[in-house]
């Protein structure tokens, strides 16, 4: 990788003689931010980012305003690293590690998850966060939101919306889904959108598709535009940059999609009717900040609608939604945050959950 900033020389040249010692060309030099030399007291951190790489308008953009905005406000130094291929996730992962830099070291992704699985076994006293985990350890921070809550309220926008007279809906009652990997976080978000839609609408399909990367738009344009043609009116996104080739493809078709993650309405507002939004950067900011007031702990910390942690996002949005879809949106979250009505969490769940759940006004 490019350096974006030197601040550090003598990490830059470290980490240069661990590249050469293991002989592994792909892995990266970390990319340092800050001011020169680590003040005494100073929290220094290193992140390492999702193959999507900075410029996703997603789940990597949205770390790095976190660490920036600890930069900021809590006067941390950090460096971070843009692995290319899952593959990188270790041996970057390790690099930072064996450095003994770096009082937290960050991973992005839930699946960086074996990589983290393995690192700490040969770091115990190293403070590991990962974020977007599936992992369930106490020796490292695994941070997660419930991704069925975050999709949700899409899936019901989708369930109502492929029904309604809204100007890009057709009379097929077909909805989309689209993932950047098929992993078991993912897989939640994936649970949550046919589940809202079926709640609101139980004879909805919804056809899946999977572009095994989170930064290739033109195969995510490629699967939407195949779903366009066969009948889907909207498409909620799960892709990473890959989402970009599908939020262009919902504009040139004349249908709609559903952003994920960091508000991306704003991108195609007469086609992106919301977004599944999440909070990456408040995750990321307080992970540095419970190490600066002492409170950082290993151990599970999930969060979801109740917390503020997940959304429903239209923000920035052109889309004309009747106001009935948004009251029937507002109602059903409502019910979340209060507990009375609780989405499932994996495939298996869904047939018998949408028969004992049935939305009425």
């Amino acid at each position: 990788m490019n350096f974006k900033k030197m601040a550090a020389l003598s990490m830059a040249a470290l980490m240069a003689l661990s590249l050469a010692a293991c002989g592994n060309g792909t892995t990266s030099t970390p990319a340092a931010s800050g001011s020169g030399e680590t003040d005494a007291g100073t929290i220094n951190v290193g992140l390492v980012l999702g193959t999507g790489g900075l410029g996703d308008k997603n789940f990597n953009d949205m770390a790095y305003d976190g660490i920036t905005r600890a930069q900021e406000e809590l006067g941390i130094t950090f460096d971070y690293l843009e692995p290319e291929t899952a593959s990188d996730y270790l041996p970057d992962l390790r690099i930072m590690a064996e450095s003994g830099e770096y009082d937290l070291i960050i991973g992005l992704g839930s699946d960086q998850g074996d990589a983290m699985s393995e690192i700490i076994e040969d770091f115990p006293d190293q403070k590991f966060s990962h974020i977007d985990s599936s992992l369930d350890l106490d020796t490292i921070s695994c941070v997660s939101t419930k991704w069925q809550e975050q999709t949700f309220l899409t899936g019901v926008m989708a369930g109502l919306g492929t029904l309604s007279d809204m100007e890009f809906a057709n009379e097929d009652n077909k909805i989309g889904v689209i993932l950047g990997q098929d992993n078991p976080a993912l897989r939640k978000g994936v649970v949550g959108y046919i589940a809202g839609a079926k709640y609101v609408n139980p004879d909805v399909e919804v056809i899946e598709g999977n572009v095994d990367s989170f930064n290739d738009p033109a195969k995510g344009k490629e699967i939407a535009l195949s779903m366009y043609n066969q009948g889907v009116d909207f498409i909620q996104a799960i892709a990473g940059a890959s989402g970009m080739g599908i939020y262009t493809c919902s504009e040139e078709t004349g249908r709609y999609s559903f952003g994920v993650g960091a508000n991306v309405n704003y991108l195609n507002p007469d086609n992106i009717v919301a977004t599944a939004a999440r909070k990456v950067d408040e995750m990321v900011y307080n992970e540095v900040k419970a190490v600066i007031d002492g409170t950082w702990s290993g151990g599970v910390h999930i969060t979801g609608l109740a917390e503020g942690a997940v959304g429903y996002d239209d923000a920035q949005s052109n889309v004309v939604v009747p106001d009935d879809i948004k009251a029937a949106i507002e109602e059903i979250r409502q019910q979340i945050v209060d507990g009375t009505l609780v989405p499932p969490e994996s495939m298996d769940e869904i047939d018998s959950w949408v028969a004992a759940n049935q939305y009425s006004k």
